[in-house]
């Protein structure tokens, strides 16, 4: 099993222009995004330096003039954001069309990588556009009639630890739903790469899951604790650290990047552990 692991975790990080390709991709997107909303406070409070005189400490007018025009500023970056939204979604699967079939081909090139995403391309969004549609299908079973019969919680559920408990009980059926779907996503897109037709796709990476449930799933849910234990290690690590000095800021800053760059390779991970 630990010679599995390992020989899995060379070929994810022999794919490290692949990864870095997409790290950067994500920080420009992240960057451009920050700067809008950062923007759009600045102008609809009235002054660049208002949120940054929030770094000092607790400021009541700000703050209530945040709140007042929180409305104004959603709605103009609503507008902004729902084209973010789509760009983000279209980059992501030209992506992860190029790095699936690099990882399904053992190739490590970034030519091939391009080649791959735009020969792939629109067969890899229809799949994630179903995909997209079963996951708001099955939360919207779940969770619709939640909130329907929820009305008021304390007299529906007799105590606050029961509802906590239910909460936290749909949240885990909710997320062992979506990596099914997840699954048959990574193992029909993979199909694809193999020559099929988009029917004939989705139907064998079903089969597939199906009769190799077990250990499809052990990797869904294994690739769920690795995110959760880095997120965790993350808090760890930056949680008492301040803003003091520029070399605290810079160590910040590092870390995140690092910690952005492991969920990546993780993600990598999941992919060549479904392709083997």
């Amino acid at each position: 099993m630990w010679n599995k692991i390992i020989d899995i975790s060379s070929k994810a990080t022999k794919q490290w222009k692949s990864i870095l390709l997409i790290y950067g991709v994500q920080l420009v997107l992240g960057s451009i995004v920050a700067v809008i909303a950062y923007r759009q406070f600045n102008g609809a409070i009235g002054s660049s330096l208002e949120l940054d005189r929030l770094a000092n400490g607790f400021d009541r007018s700000i703050f209530s003039d945040m709140i007042n025009k929180f409305p104004v500023i959603i709605e103009h970056i609503q507008s902004r954001f729902a084209l973010m939204v789509v760009l983000f979604l279209m980059l992501s699967i030209f992506l992860h069309a190029g790095l699936l079939s690099n990882i399904r081909y053992g190739y490590y090139s970034i030519f091939k990588y391009f080649q791959n995403a735009n020969i792939y391309f629109f067969k890899f969004l229809k799949v994630v556009l179903i995909s997209l549609i079963l996951k708001i299908v099955v939360l919207a079973i779940i969770w619709v009639p939640f909130f329907m019969l929820i009305g008021d919680p304390l007299e529906t559920f007799h105590s606050e630890k029961t509802l906590i408990f239910t909460v936290i009980g749909l949240v885990i059926l909710s997320a062992l739903c979506l990596i099914v779907i997840w699954l048959w996503s990574v193992l029909s897109r993979y199909h694809i790469v193999d020559e099929n037709r988009l029917l004939v796709s989705m139907k064998s990476g079903w089969r597939l899951l199906i009769s190799n449930f077990a250990r499809y799933y052990i990797v869904g849910c294994g690739l769920i604790l690795l995110h959760v234990i880095i997120t965790w290690l993350y808090t760890l690590v930056v949680d008492d650290w301040g803003a003091e000095t520029w070399f605290t800021v810079l160590a910040l800053v590092i870390m995140q990047q690092l910690f952005s760059l492991i969920r990546i390779w993780i993600r990598v991970f999941g992919y060549s552990a479904v392709n083997d």
